[in-house]
């Protein structure tokens, strides 16, 4: 994605002291130190940092002094506490000369007659070491002082963007309220500001006259979190530092620089990067953001290595998420200090549940001690959950697939409990998980049912409980391990009563199956949670990285997060995002600390090799040796396939647009529909296409269509009802999504089994007996006909042009066996010509050569004369079958005189048996 340009703001720029703040050594009259300023959301924004060489070098000076009185402090810290030990030692319990002066043990350092009486200069240092004290405390204290925050930005979706006010002077500015009018470099980080002072510095290092866009950039690359987001990019800093400043302008003067107009418009951009985001600060990853998209020419330079809008974002946004659960956990742990770890509400009116306590697990307990892990990226879920709530239903079911999220939203809303940002109905309140095996463990029916009524007293005495219940189907008869246990009733009526809020989880097959007829379905709001989104995903690989990167001792690059989210979206259907992604980072960091050692960056190669290694799908990179294997397929299939050049170079352009990724990602590779009389090479092709590309005839799915001739055997392609992996197309492609998918002699199929192709050739996808969605989209499928064969021999004998013959078998003789429809789905039809002599005998060195090569593995040598050739072509050539005769012609004529000739022992190790036309098979 390019990158976009800042929309500009208006300003109102102080002409009086140039934007400097003052005028000589004096403050502007003028602008009261505003500099420039902007009116906006009702308020009026002006940055109060004075960019001029005295001022940076007064906030320098003042840093430095900082410096100096933390050591001072120390210093005299230690002082007191070393006079504070002298004097308390235990040898001073007797009577001790200190500077001529005597005082008994009565007289210690805590007696008032040592402190009045005694005069010693360690007690100066002793008050000065409190001062120092006192100074440390000051100092920390002050450190730790957040800078003001942005102002919040309303979560109104459908919010309008006002237009930017334009102020006319000064007077203006003046008569807006004093609380409206914002300081924004109070929002700024210490960070941030540090990195506009060394903006300036360099500028004025090389004396230019202008602190540019450029000077920003390059000064925010000595920033940490900035070289860690061009890190994660893969970027070297230094190398992208040199590039930028390639680009400063020299514009040399003999005053100070001042910042030119793209300056000014990105610290305020930057406050808006944070207003946007709803960060609580400026940081420099929002100066960043506002100096790239202020600068064409550092876009430029990103651009051409490989950094886009879409890239940069991620890795701030990964930042951001960081910065966001750092923020949240100390907030949980603040929160949850003032939360009982015993069951008791605020109020002090919660009793005890031991039962429960049997049967249960308390999330808000395990929440508290970071037993959970982060909810990120399902705010609007989360929300609807609590308008469900706020609106008085008394039980949720969130829906959704395994592995989309649904307990991770269930740990942020605890996150959000203990935080108490919630609807009121929820509040001072803890979230309980029943454990369903458990529950049902060692009991009947009637037993589960007490067990429940039970809980459902303790909970409404208690009056501080919500119910969590993963899988509830569970507990509707669809657990494996005690189906006939069914509780629905029980549940239903006591979610009624209106004493229990009860939040659960189910698959979307065992909601169907188990809760949508059941009384349960209307005591339950259904929330549905959909897999996530690519962007989304990849926020929670961020959230998730930071651990698995300590685990593993690797640091994940954005690309390789991407290509998790992309490659699990694409490969892996049996799980679905985020779970599928998670799974694959943590193996591609496991293997990469194996084969590439610790503290090392994971790149995208690294995904795609642990992908192409589970998939057998090629997405690493393309290799040399790879690349020209590709442009020269031609080549490799003509070893194998004689003739038939339209055919070969149609295939070979296919698996080039595939590899590159040069085609729709939502249909197969390619799909063919290979016409021709039995013999002519159909078939030699395809297994030709999954040894050469495939890897081996091993990765070909051949699927014999005259075995379905009826409407009932399409329960033999996509499984019994009911009945998973039963079906023999659909289970061999989920086995092996990588493969070439063979329909042989589709013509004999019934036309109700060939419209299931309908989808699979316009989707890839097909979804079988059990409701599982296999995925076609890494698979070839090429179809073999011998549709129209008579009239196509019949038209070679009359020396017709291909096309002729190709506009005559669509517009007349497919149409008697397929519907147009269906044609019209396939990439291509391809005829084959019928095989001429010259082709026989072509095809019989070609079967020769596997002669050769087993009786190499004897130690013996094989020979064929040209005469031989040309003796075999006659006895193997026919017209109407092609090729099909050779087979038997080389059994008749070759095989059977060579296995005669070992079993005599006629021929020994080294020797050469040589086969001609006029004498047959000999030993040389």
């Amino acid at each position: 994605m390019d990158f976009q340009k800042n929309p500009n703001i208006p300003v109102l720029p102080c002409q009086t002291c140039q934007m400097t703040g003052a005028v000589g050594m004096k403050g502007c009259h003028t602008c009261k130190g505003y500099m420039v300023a902007r009116a906006a959301r009702d308020n009026v924004y002006f940055f109060g940092m004075a960019l001029t060489r005295h001022h940076l070098a007064l906030q320098r000076a003042r840093r430095g002094l900082y410096v100096f009185e933390m050591i001072g402090a120390l210093i005299f810290t230690g002082l007191a506490f070393l006079f504070f030990w002298w004097t308390t030692r235990p040898t001073l319990s007797m009577a001790t000369a200190i500077d001529g002066l005597q005082y008994s043990s009565g007289h210690g350092f805590f007696s008032s007659y040592f402190w009045i009486e005694v005069d010693h200069p360690g007690k100066a240092f002793f008050f000065l070491g409190l001062l120092g004290i006192c100074g440390l405390i000051y100092r920390y204290m002050r450190s730790h002082t957040a800078p003001a925050e942005v102002e919040m930005r309303p979560y109104r979706q459908d919010a309008v963007k006002e237009k930017e006010k334009v102020l006319g002077d000064w007077k203006q500015v003046k008569n807006f309220p004093h609380n409206s009018q914002i300081n924004i470099v109070k929002a700024y980080t210490s960070g941030a500001k540090l990195s506009i002072e060394r903006a300036y510095a360099l500028a004025d290092a090389q004396n230019s006259s202008q602190l540019q866009a450029e000077h920003v950039f390059v000064a925010l690359l000595e920033h940490m979190d900035v070289k860690g987001i061009f890190i994660r990019l893969g970027i070297p800093v230094k190398l992208l530092s040199a590039k930028i400043s390639e680009g400063f302008v020299a514009q040399k003067g003999n005053r100070a620089p001042l910042p030119n107009d793209d300056v000014i418009q990105i610290l305020f951009h930057a406050y808006e990067q944070a207003y946007d985001a709803r960060e609580p600060q400026v940081h420099v990853t929002e100066l960043l953001l506002a100096t790239v998209g202020q600068s064409s020419h550092i876009q430029g330079i990103l651009y051409d290595i490989e950094v886009d809008n879409e890239k940069l974002y991620g890795v701030v946004e990964w930042v951001r998420i960081r910065n966001k659960l750092r923020r949240q956990y100390h907030a949980t742990l603040r929160a949850g200090s003032h939360v009982s770890k015993h069951g008791i509400d605020k109020a002090m009116t919660a009793v005890a549940t031991p039962f429960l306590n049997h049967f249960s697990t308390d999330l808000t307990l395990a929440s508290m001690y970071g037993h959970h892990e982060p909810c990120v990226a399902r705010d609007k879920e989360i929300d609807e959950i609590f308008r469900i709530v706020e609106a008085g239903r008394q039980s949720i079911v969130l829906v959704g697939e395994h592995g989309v999220g649904k307990r991770s939203i269930i740990e942020g809303i605890v996150e959000r409990m203990i935080q108490d940002v919630v609807p009121k109905r929820m509040q001072d309140k803890r979230l309980v998980q029943i454990s369903t095996s458990a529950l049902l463990a060692g009991t009947t029916v009637s037993g589960a049912q007490e067990r429940l009524l039970h809980m459902a007293q303790e909970i409404a005495k208690a009056k501080n409980i919500i119910l969590c219940i993963h899988n509830i189907s569970d507990l509707m008869g669809g657990s494996a391990d005690a189906p006939g246990l069914d509780v629905a009733g029980t549940l239903s009526d006591l979610m009624r009563s209106g004493n229990i809020l009860v939040l659960a989880t189910s698959t979307v097959d065992g909601f169907n199956k188990h809760i949508s007829r059941s009384r349960l379905a209307s005591a339950m709001t259904r929330v549905n949670i959909k897999e996530m989104e690519t962007d989304q995903a990849i926020q929670v690989l961020q959230a998730k990285a930071g651990y698995i990167e300590y685990t593993h001792n690797v640091f994940f690059s954005y690309n390789s997060l991407a290509a998790a989210v992309e490659y699990a979206k694409r490969f892996f259907h049996d799980q679905c995002l985020p779970q599928s992604a998670i799974e694959i980072i943590s193996e591609v960091a496991s293997y990469t600390k194996n084969t590439r050692g610790e503290h090392v960056l994971v790149s995208q190669d690294d995904v795609a090799r642990v992908t192409g290694e589970k998939t057998g799908i090629p997405t690493t990179s393309l290799t040399e040796n790879e690349a020209d294997k590709l442009l020269h397929l031609e080549d490799e299939m003509h070893k194998r396939v004689v003739g038939q050049f339209e055919a070969v170079n149609s295939v070979a352009n296919a698996l080039r647009r595939a590899r590159m990724q040069v085609r729709s990602l939502d249909r197969p590779m390619a799909n063919f529909l290979f016409l021709g009389s039995t013999g002519v090479g159909k078939t030699e092709l395809a297994k030709t296409i999954a040894e050469v590309y495939f890897g081996g005839e091993e990765q070909m799915i051949r699927v014999d269509m005259s075995e379905y001739q009826n409407t009932d055997s399409i329960y033999r392609l996509i499984g019994q009802p009911g009945k998973q992996g039963t079906g023999l197309l659909t289970e061999a492609v989920r086995q092996k999504p990588f493969s070439l998918v063979l329909l042989d002699e589709l013509e004999k199929a019934h036309p109700r089994i060939l419209d299931i192709f309908l989808q699979v050739f316009d989707d890839g996808r097909l979804t079988d007996s059990v409701g599982r969605v296999i995925d076609f989209t890494n698979t070839i499928i090429i179809a073999t006909s011998n549709a129209g064969t008579a009239f196509i021999q019949s038209a070679i004998r009359e020396h017709k042009n291909m096309e002729d013959i190709r506009k005559t078998l669509f517009s007349q003789e497919l149409k008697q066996h397929f519907r147009p429809e269906f044609i019209n789905r396939f990439d291509g039809v391809v005829v084959f010509k019928p095989l001429l002599l010259d082709d026989i005998k072509h095809i019989a060195g070609i079967m020769l050569a596997r002669v050769e090569a087993e009786l190499d593995e004897k130690g013996m040598k094989f020979r064929v004369t040209e005469e031989g050739l040309s003796t075999l072509a006659q006895h193997g050539y026919d017209p109407e079958y092609g090729a099909r005769p050779m087979r038997r012609a080389i059994q008749d004529h070759v095989e059977n005189a060579i296995a005669e000739i070992l079993l005599r022992g006629e021929a020994s190790r080294g020797e050469t048996i040589v086969y001609d036309g006029e004498h047959g098979v000999y030993v040389e």
